[in-house]
């Protein structure tokens, strides 16, 4: 356990940078970066590494196509140690920041993607500043990792992150705390399926009967998709989008459903896709085409990440907060690292609000013990 009085020293230290991160987490709010726009979130990248090539870390940019850049910054030789895990991407379209300008409203910073995630990577790049100065020095090597397309699911940077994450011991995952400031020791895993439907085509007035309704069977298959969800062990299955037929006098011909799942284990996960596999229509006239499947795995809590949670914990407790454990429904980068069997602790970013929404807000006041946090953390043995 590192000292309490090393602790009160980094958290004096980074109360006094208190500024400083703020300054640099409106730098990275003000530089819009969504998912779908891989040039602007390449532009960020490169504006992120030049940041810390001048304060004195190793830091390259990495092409993730059809993506933007990721980014890649290390200190120290060799493998082992820590990485600190995050995204430069956000859900929000350039523009937004017009309507959500950069904002401090009391103790709480507004602007699009302020929440998710950039003030997780502000944090970030204050500490491994703090170690090019000397001012933190990690027991081992540190590497942060930035994808450039979380939002959407990693695809094109998921082969890269665990290349980088299975050279170290553990990761960090620089997400925003859960309600109250909780870690985030379990998130569910993730699965999108996509059900194209064909059938035939007929008048629906003068001969229906010689029709085969590609809308009657995506509404089946909508019901059947409800009923996979099991809500004892947390299991869930949404129908989210759908589109059939092509004219109000016809029956339908083509239809297509896009359903949502979630759970807890990847047990359940392999459950409901097999039931998907499995599925067949009604009406023998009708093909259902199969598309998707799980995209994140579960992040289930082992031992050694419950064990890297407490000494998270502990350490929050010097700092003199609390730091709950939380399981989450939503899923992010940390679920392929921690089913890749390297520990994983999320949520350790600063506490705030409205992911997503146009409320997004995170609390100033946080930022600092969260760099404390972290900091401690890279130090202790």
């Amino acid at each position: 356990m590192i000292d309490a009085l090393r602790t009160a020293s980094l958290a004096l230290a980074f109360d006094l940078r208190k500024k400083e991160i703020v300054e640099v987490l409106r730098q990275l709010v003000e530089r819009e970066s969504p998912t779908d726009e891989p040039e602007r979130v390449s532009s960020l990248a490169g504006w992120t590494a030049a940041w810390l090539k001048e304060a004195g870390i190793d830091a390259r940019t990495i092409a993730c196509p059809p993506s933007g850049d990721a980014l890649v910054a290390e200190w120290g030789a060799g493998e082992g140690g820590t990485l600190l895990l995050g995204h430069l991407d956000t859900v929000w379209p350039v523009g937004t920041l017009s309507e959500i300008p950069f904002a401090i409203e009391g103790d709480r910073l507004r602007g699009p993607g302020v929440f998710d995630m950039k003030a997780g990577t502000a944090v970030a790049l204050t500490v491994l500043a703090s170690i090019g100065r000397g001012e933190v020095v990690p027991k081992r090597p540190v590497a942060l990792f930035l994808t450039p397309d979380e939002e959407s699911g990693s695809s094109a940077s998921a082969e890269l992150l665990l290349a980088e994450a299975r050279k170290r011991e553990a990761v960090l995952v620089l997400e925003p705390a859960a309600d109250g400031g909780a870690a985030k020791i379990a998130r569910k895993g993730v699965g999108f399926v996509t059900e194209t439907i064909a059938g035939v085509a007929a008048h629906a007035g003068l001969e229906p009967e010689k029709g085969a309704s590609a809308l009657l069977e995506m509404a089946r298959l909508a019901m059947f998709a409800e009923a996979l969800g099991d809500a004892q062990v947390g299991t869930t299955v949404v129908p989210t989008m759908a589109s059939a037929g092509s004219r109000k006098n016809v029956v339908a011909e083509r239809a297509e459903l896009t359903i949502d799942y979630r759970f807890w284990t990847d047990e359940e996960g392999e459950r409901v896709t097999k039931a998907f596999r499995q599925y067949r229509p009604l009406d023998e006239r009708v093909t259902v085409t199969f598309a998707g499947g799980v995209e994140r795995p579960a992040m289930e809590a082992s031992a050694e990440a419950l064990a890297l949670y407490h000494r998270a914990a502990a350490i929050a407790r010097q700092l003199g907060f609390d730091l709950a454990p939380a399981r989450v429904g939503g899923a992010s980068d940390g679920n392929l690292t921690a089913a890749a069997g390297i520990p994983t602790v999320d949520g350790l970013g600063p506490a705030g609000g409205g992911a997503h929404a146009r409320t997004e807000y995170v609390l100033a006041s946080d930022l600092p013990r969260r760099a404390a946090l972290l900091a401690a953390m890279l130090e202790e043995e």
